[in-house]
């Protein structure tokens, strides 16, 4: 069958098994052994690249074993099966105060993508990246082996498998700390910059006092605005006198229709009006001056809806059709995020392609073996792909990356690479690090059954 990346810029015919048991998983492994073939374990397929994608081989679509094993309230620690997705975790958990520590900007990949990719949320500089809240997981090796990680116990390989992209084992259970919430609602405080700079300092006024952190930015300002945004800071309610409605998981959810008119299950066709350049340049200067109006005042936001905005609309992806969605995601110390980001705009604006979303973070760094992080900020910019303009973004990216980014000392994140080479993000790595990950993969994988599009793109 067509196995597609989540951005749907990626694409490859694959053998799909779906097992439901670890018997299953060994019968697939059995069959690339006698097939020749090789095998990706694939969650929800929310990467924007090829990560989960292993064109004319095996795809081990693991989303059957998603159950939560053991989960206990008083110390907030789970135990789950890996497809266990980030939404049907806090579902299970909020109500008894525990929140995931860490989440990405969507609710639906499953735990064990979440910990093949590492990935980070709004709270990465103060509480690290995903794989720093687990305590351990069960990694099934090529050869039926079982081997159980973590930092106490084969730390060596827990520190590669985190981050690892699925190719030293598959995952087959996972232990896990949540955070403590007295509340499921969060007190979000939003300003406005008026300039890069002014992102930059705002982000940095927070940084002592605020749990959650995140700027946007209007990629179509320019001059003396460019880089203007919007700073939103949250900060954990502590004294809700509401806890027992405000933790249930339906109060976070907004209504299921806008206004009590439109289904959101079709507000993405009114979004596929607006995504092009006029569009999105109204979009962004309407809420850059919405917020001007309220800067600096506080509101209640659930959990939910302040972590996964996008995914109250559902499929709001397909406005991107018939193409896709390129993110491009540089992670750049602090001495030079500044000039960096800047160019990066600037750049975009004089390639007549401006992003549409522009999102700016604080992170540090993580001690897993492919760590994408570093001391200092990151930039997601989303850009509208279309079969005319493909070309020109992958050789506006690869510019940014080449001439920008890398000088500079800066990183990508696996998880959104999609270009055809993989040197670039090669080349973000430590080469001591890459060594040793190989190195890793030689003891626990020596016939290299595991293996996926950007692993042979990227490793090989």
């Amino acid at each position: 069958m067509l196995v597609e990346s989540w951005a749907m810029l990626a694409r490859s015919l694959s053998y799909v098994y779906r097992p439901s048991s670890l018997d299953g998983i060994l019968e697939v492994l059995e069959i690339a052994e006698r097939s020749g073939r090789s095998i990706v374990p694939r969650g929800s397929g929310f990467s924007y690249g090829d990560t989960s994608l292993n064109a004319e081989n095996i795809v081990l679509d693991m989303r059957r074993l998603n159950r939560i094993l053991e989960w206990d309230p008083a110390s907030g620690v789970v135990r789950a099966e890996p497809a266990v997705t980030i939404g049907q975790l806090w579902r299970h958990t909020l109500e008894d105060g525990w929140w995931p520590a860490v989440v990405p900007g969507t609710m639906f990949p499953t735990l064990g993508g979440c910990t093949s990719t590492n990935v980070h949320g709004k709270n990465h500089w103060r509480v690290g990246s995903f794989g720093e809240q687990l305590l351990g997981f069960e990694l099934l090796l090529p050869d039926g082996r079982v081997l159980t990680c973590g930092p106490d116990e084969d730390d060596d390989v827990f520190g590669a498998a985190v981050g690892g992209l699925g190719m030293l084992g598959i995952i087959l259970s996972l232990t896990l700390r949540l955070g403590r919430v007295q509340s499921g609602l969060l007190r979000v405080e939003e300003r406005v910059a008026p300039s890069l700079r002014g992102m930059f300092a705002l982000v940095d006024e927070y940084l002592h006092t605020a749990d959650e952190l995140i700027g946007w930015i209007d990629g179509f300002a320019r001059d003396r605005s460019l880089g203007r945004g919007i700073v939103q800071a949250a900060f954990a309610v502590e004294d809700d006198p509401r806890a027992s409605v405000t933790l249930r998981p339906e109060y976070q959810a907004p209504p299921d229709d806008l206004l009590g008119l439109i289904p959101r299950s079709v507000l993405w066709r009114g979004m596929k009006l607006g995504v092009n350049d006029g569009g999105m340049r109204l979009l962004n200067a309407t809420r850059f001056a919405l917020s001007s109006r309220r800067s600096g005042r506080s509101f209640a936001v659930p959990h939910a809806q302040f972590h996964f905005m996008l995914d109250f609309v559902p499929n709001w992806k397909r406005a991107f059709h018939p193409c896709g969605i390129a993110q491009y995601q540089a992670f750049v110390p602090r001495a030079s995020a500044e000039t960096v980001f800047a160019a990066l705009l600037e750049e975009s604006q004089r390639a007549g392609l401006v992003p549409y979303l522009a999102v700016f973070k604080r992170h540090r760094p993580d001690p897993f073996l492919l760590g994408y992080s570093v001391d200092g900020y990151s930039l997601a910019l989303d850009y509208r792909v279309t079969p005319a303009n493909r070309m020109r973004v992958q050789e506006l990216l690869s510019r940014l990356s080449e001439d920008i980014v890398l000088p500079a000392g800066g990183r990508f994140y696996p998880a959104k690479d999609f270009g055809p080479e993989g040197g670039t993000l090669r080349s973000s790595l430590n080469p001591e690090a890459v060594a040793a990950y190989m190195a890793m993969k030689r003891r626990l994988d020596p016939h290299g059954v595991l293996q996926s599009d950007l692993f042979r793109r990227v490793f090989a």
